[in-house]
């Protein structure tokens, strides 16, 4: 047992001086992985309303994120062309929910879809 530990320290000893590293090698490499679901009608109705019930605000931000087709497959959005602007707004078949600024100010909607089924004047042009 002495000689091993001996033999044991001397290899120690000995790859010091000439420099033999022996701590295992680091790759400093992270690998980031995202898994990237698609959502069909189904889930995008059923989930996407659910998670924004009780806050119409976080709602509205969410919707503008929706492409149209994303935007017209949901219970809870409309896409609109509402004050020069067209893009997706919280909303139901009755418009856009939220149709005047914070001075009170009532913006025009020139037209809306829900459901695929277009609502206004500007209907005839879509």
């Amino acid at each position: 047992m002495l000689i091993v530990s001996i033999i044991m320290i001397g290899l120690m000893v000995y790859f010091g001086i000439i420099g033999f590293d022996l701590t295992p090698i680091e790759d400093k490499y992270v690998e980031k992985i995202v898994d990237v679901e698609g959502f069909d009608g189904l889930n995008l109705e059923a989930g996407f309303c659910k998670s924004h019930e009780g806050n119409r605000n976080e709602l509205n931000k969410s919707c503008g994120e929706l492409t149209k087709n994303s935007c017209v497959s949901t219970d809870c959005c409309v896409y609109a062309k509402m004050n020069g602007e067209e893009k997706c707004f919280s909303g139901d078949e009755h418009g856009p929910t939220f149709r005047r600024n914070s001075d009170g100010k009532t913006y025009d909607v020139d037209y809306y879809f829900f459901k695929d089924k277009c609502f206004g004047n500007g209907c005839d042009d879509n």
